[in-house]
């Protein structure tokens, strides 16, 4: 007998492979679906029967859906959602007015009225490991129910022979973080193989972006970027078999390493082509060492509370750990649209709401050259912004009080400039600005950020400033 059980709770394919894997010793055959959200199962009624199937699969944490109970469950949201059409229209009209409200107050008001200037922290290296570190945490709850089976099973296993410390856990989460760790630089480097000019550089962090957020919006629950996701089931199987070797660390060990390998899971999908975006060796490994560390507390230090807590609880977890995913391929998608000197960046979206603070900037003109001298450290470029004037040559002096695997090379595309910094008073870079507008730099990684406001004068007011068009 054959049937399609329709299944809410699943994250990602492990989440399937979990189900499968559950049932293949009870019935005929069983193929579970991520992105259907269903299982299909061949089945002999006379040795188990349908109940018996839905129980087996609320034991491993999901919910068989009811498909009357879901059409009456459809049927009330539309009539709800025909309701709340008239509440909403209400809503926007009100919100109209209250934006012609303001606009005509901005315009006739306090358009001349000049406002504190706002200075927004930049997205630097360390927020993004840090976003890296609570992904992890918040992802651990989702490992619990991925690997939890293999923690279970090498434990059991040291159980027989008289072994129960910690220390086996400790073994397991070391190699659990090694195998990103490892992995992770790889595909640092495999990004790194293919960004070998800016323009392949900033298109491989864009492609990045766009999986992760696709990524992130399947945790999210929309069914169509479900697609998006690698499900190897081979590799699975790989890491059930490491459970038979013999030692008290050897299999823990073993599993923990084979664990970066589990690409089946969405979250740790998204992290290793976060990884590959970013280019680099280094930088890859050292990301996916603290997301992987991140993901130890809960998987084994509250691993206890993480299993005695709600399905509801743990899936609204995994949601905030989706929000870190898709702020990560944010990230990713900005930092490769600012290699790219394109004008959808935050920061020159920022820059054209709010303007740019040119007041710290120095810039000479000496025997028809500018002079520009700019100090850059960890923290980013000081000043981070110039005001130049068309067709004079440039010089900019660069000293480098600082120096990261991050900020050691410095990117201006619009003049397909590239060029590797060292600590202290850097060569002097000429360019020689030829249109108006706003040329903008940039680090490696695309964190650290600046520019050049070129005008025909030389000088350039707020609003000048504001309106000035990005170099293409």
């Amino acid at each position: 007998m054959q049937k399609v059980f329709k299944i809410k709770g699943m994250h990602c394919n492990s989440c399937a492979q979990l189900i499968e894997v559950g049932l293949k010793s009870k019935v005929n055959n069983v193929s579970a679906s991520y992105p259907k959200e269903t299982v299909e199962i061949d089945f002999d009624s006379n040795i188990i029967s349908e109940n018996e199937i839905k129980n087996e699969i609320k034991t491993l944490g999901y919910e068989v859906v009811d498909e009357k109970e879901e059409n009456e469950k459809n049927k009330k949201d539309k009539i709800s959602k025909k309701k709340s059409i008239y509440n909403k229209i209400i809503l926007y009209i009100l919100l109209g007015f209250i934006i012609i409200f303001a606009a005509v107050l901005y315009f006739f008001v306090f358009k001349n009225i000049e406002l504190p200037e706002v200075n927004l922290p930049q997205m630097g290296e360390n927020v993004s490991l840090a976003l890296l570190f609570i992904a992890g945490l918040l992802t651990g709850f989702h490992c619990m129910a991925m690997c939890g089976g293999f923690v279970v099973s090498y434990t059991v296993k040291n159980a027989l022979i008289g072994h129960k410390g910690f220390s086996q856990h400790l073994v397991y989460g070391g190699g659990k973080v090694i195998s990103y760790t490892i992995i992770g630089g790889i595909f640092g480097l495999i990004g790194g193989i293919f960004t070998f000019s800016i323009e392949l550089r900033s298109w491989v962090a864009i492609l990045s972006g766009i999986f992760i957020i696709f990524y992130a919006l399947g945790m999210l629950g929309i069914k169509f970027f479900r697609r998006f996701q690698f499900n190897p089931k081979f590799i699975h199987n790989i890491t059930g078999e490491a459970n038979k070797y013999k030692g008290y660390y050897l299999s823990p060990l073993v599993i923990g390493l084979l664990n970066g390998l589990f690409i089946a899971c969405g979250p740790l999908q998204a992290m290793y082509i976060y990884a590959a975006g970013i280019g680099s060796f280094v930088s890859g490994a050292i990301s996916m060492a603290v997301f992987g560390i991140g993901t130890l507390p809960v998987m084994l230090i509250l691993g206890s509370f993480a299993t005695a807590i709600s399905r509801k609880t743990t899936e609204k977890i995994l949601k905030l750990s989706a929000i870190i995913v898709l702020i990560l391929g944010i990230i990713m998608l900005n930092t490769g649209l600012t290699l790219m000197g394109s004008p959808l960046t935050l920061d020159s979206i920022k820059d054209r709401i709010i303007g740019i603070d040119t007041s710290n900037s120095s810039v000479k003109i000496e025997n028809g050259v500018q002079t520009v001298n700019m100090d850059m450290d960890s923290q980013g470029y000081h000043p981070n912004s110039f005001v130049v004037k068309k067709g004079i040559p440039v010089k900019w002096k660069i000293n480098v009080t600082e120096l990261t695997p991050c900020n050691n090379e410095i990117i201006m595309n619009a003049y397909s400039m590239d060029v590797k910094l060292k600590q202290g008073i850097n060569d002097v870079i000429e360019f020689t600005p030829d249109k108006t507008g706003t040329i903008s730099f940039s680090c490696s990684m695309g964190m650290l950020k600046g520019s050049f406001i070129v005008t025909e004068s030389g000088i350039a007011s707020q609003e000048e400033i504001t309106a000035a068009t990005p170099y293409s």
